[in-house]
């Protein structure tokens, strides 16, 4: 975990940013986008595989058949679950 990031995110807690047609920033909407500790990692399409990078400590990566299955890796917490 890095320190001053929440450790639970809903999927509305994410904000994904398309940098091209086979890129995704992923931020955290809670954090102001000037604060780093608001990006939360990466999503690339490679080879028909959607790779994931999360900024944790220490950084992780996964891979993914759908963009929506990369997307959901970086939530951690279901809508009603309590903080």
């Amino acid at each position: 975990m890095i320190t001053g990031r929440s450790r639970t995110r809903t999927r509305d807690d994410l904000h994904v940013v398309a940098l091209s047609e086979h890129e995704w920033r992923i931020g955290d909407r809670r954090i102001a986008t000037d604060n780093a500790l608001s990006l939360v990692g990466f999503i690339d399409k490679n080879r028909g595989a959607y790779e994931v990078m999360e900024f944790v400590d220490p950084v992780e990566y996964a891979r993914f058949t759908s963009l929506e299955a990369a997307i959901s890796y970086f939530v951690t917490a279901t809508p009603d679950a309590p903080y």
